[in-house]
């Protein structure tokens, strides 16, 4: 009998299935569709299923009860590096490996935050705006240089490094990280980053960059006292995970002119809903996207060749990749 794979993901079945197939000598397998299922057929499909490939989407949770229907399910592959929206203590506790796609996007993610410190201390949108009225605002825009600032990474894993690796040819004064991990010197050295202590970060930094996965350690990490304690005038950039960030706090000081401005990539509610309090703010120094900083077109196909690998390598009998639980 044909193994079975349910897909939560947006994709046609046939889509995942081509992509499962790009690995050799697969046996035999079915791909169910499960992205618009509801939670009692999710759980009827967990049961059959041998492999489950997640929702980058984040929008099908796979629950504690959904769990709990799984009869044979060896994997959880989600094809993100973020999997918040899975029980895994209770994946471990059944005994299913749950896994990510950790590293995948991590040049785009660094490109990105690269890219929202230069638009936002170039000013870049302000002059945008501005020339496209018919201004010619060029000793009002004011860009200031990369050269000379400090830059505070929060979060110095896969991400932060790759930042770090890329943002020392622009001659800043200095790199500091923080991490509840401290890398070993010759990291330091390599990557010309100093480790220090988050308040000290956040009080010398011109330009701070939030890297962290979200759990109990970080969420709400920068909250509204710590918000007060960045160094006036700073930029502040999250493209890791909304709750690590209080958003009130953070359009307050926007608003506020105390911080000169933010790049944000995630929100506490994705899509964005109209009471998210960063809407209001009325700045050109604040830059909102769309959750995309680790979706360029080459990470997203590298997100899913890898996620597609894991998931032939379960139906192979072999071990997967990239497990989170300790399994």
């Amino acid at each position: 009998m044909a193994m079975k794979v349910l897909s939560l993901a947006p994709l046609p079945a046939e889509l995942v299935k081509a992509f499962i197939l790009q690995t050799a000598d697969v046996p035999d397998f079915d791909v169910m569709y499960g992205h618009e299922m509801s939670d009692d057929e999710m759980k009827i499909a967990m049961s059959k299923a041998d492999v489950v490939f997640g929702d980058y989407t984040f929008k099908k949770w796979i629950t504690e009860d959904i769990v709990s229907a799984a009869l044979k399910v060896k994997l959880i592959q989600q094809p993100s590096a973020g999997y918040t929206h899975i029980d895994v203590d209770a994946c471990t506790r059944k005994g299913i490996k749950v896994a990510n796609t950790a590293g995948a996007n991590t040049v785009s993610v660094a490109e990105h935050t690269i890219a929202c410190a230069l638009c936002l201390i170039r000013n870049m949108f302000y002059a945008n705006s501005s020339t496209k009225m018919g201004r010619w605002e060029q000793m009002q825009v004011k860009p200031m240089e990369l050269k000379g600032k400090v830059w505070g990474l929060v979060g110095f894993g896969r991400i932060g490094q790759a930042v770090s690796k890329r943002i020392k040819a622009f001659e800043l004064d200095s790199i500091l990280y923080y991490d509840i991990f401290r890398q070993d010197p010759s990291v330091e050295q390599e990557l010309q980053a100093q480790y220090c202590e988050l308040h000290e970060l956040l009080g010398r930094s011109d330009i701070i960059s939030i890297h962290t996965p979200l759990n109990d350690n970080t969420r709400n990490m920068i909250d509204e006292g710590a918000v007060q304690a960045i160094k006036k005038g700073a930029y502040l950039i999250n493209v890791a995970r909304a709750e690590v960030v209080d958003e009130k706090a953070l359009a307050s000081a926007v608003s506020m002119g105390r911080l000169n401005g933010a790049g944000i990539d995630v929100f506490s509610e994705e899509p964005i809903t109209p009471q998210n309090p960063l809407l209001a703010v009325q700045s050109d120094k604040l830059i909102l996207t769309p959750h995309v900083a680790g979706v360029s077109n080459e990470a997203a196909a590298a997100i899913m060749n890898m996620a597609a690998a894991n998931v032939a390598r379960v139906l192979k009998g072999e071990e997967p990749e990239s497990v989170v639980n300790n399994l």
